[in-house]
């Protein structure tokens, strides 16, 4: 008796609608990464501020609103930075007087961080701007297609967070049956995107 077939996910969106979706994310990712402006102009600071210490500082503010300490690895797990990176980046705004270090008191081995008052006013500062250029991108969108998008989008987001582990299984397995010939390959990939997201 042959093996019941299992079906596609998402096979009702034809290959054109994924294909075109796909490359807008792909647009979307590097205008995200690659801002245009580097130095963006923070009254609180009276001068220009390079944008990934902004993100930081932005990351600080986010965690310690959900967190009772915050540390140099949660900061580099939300940006998606190497941890290397983000502590020279954390040395530089401490030097700045953006934020301050501190030692967990259940841990002391680990190094907390909070902002002080003038890299809070950086992050408000950054809000303030960020609303600017937001409204100025959508300035010509209606306001019920912006509704629609920041639905569409936190729906997305929400769906990445909720399915973002479980894809390269899905993904390896459903190759390995459309190509048994690959079946032991895409087995053994799968098996090593399990393993890389673990040690994260």
């Amino acid at each position: 008796m042959a093996a019941e077939e299992l079906p596609v996910p998402g096979a009702h969106l034809p290959d054109a609608l994924v294909d075109t979706l796909d490359r807008a994310f792909r647009r979307l990712r590097r205008s995200m990464i690659r801002p245009p402006a580097c130095l963006v102009p923070v009254p609180a600071l009276g001068r220009q501020l390079d944008i990934a210490k902004i993100f930081a500082c932005d990351a600080v503010a986010e965690l310690s609103a959900v967190r009772d300490t915050v540390s140099v690895k949660d900061v580099a797990t939300l940006l998606d930075l190497e941890h290397s990176t983000v502590s020279r980046l954390l040395g530089e705004l401490e030097s700045d007087g953006l934020v301050v270090r501190g030692q967990d008191p259940s841990d002391r081995r680990r190094t907390t961080l909070a902002l002080t008052d003038l890299g809070t006013a950086v992050v408000h500062d950054a809000t303030d701007m960020t609303r600017f250029f937001t409204r100025l991108l959508l300035s010509d969108w209606p306001r019920e297609d912006v509704e629609d998008l920041q639905r569409l989008m936190n729906r997305m987001a929400d769906t990445v967070a909720d399915k973002l582990d479980t894809l390269p299984q899905i993904a390896m397995d459903a190759l390995g049956r459309e190509h048994p010939e690959l079946a032991e390959v895409t087995a053994s990939l799968a098996e090593q995107a399990h393993s890389a997201h673990g040690r994260l």
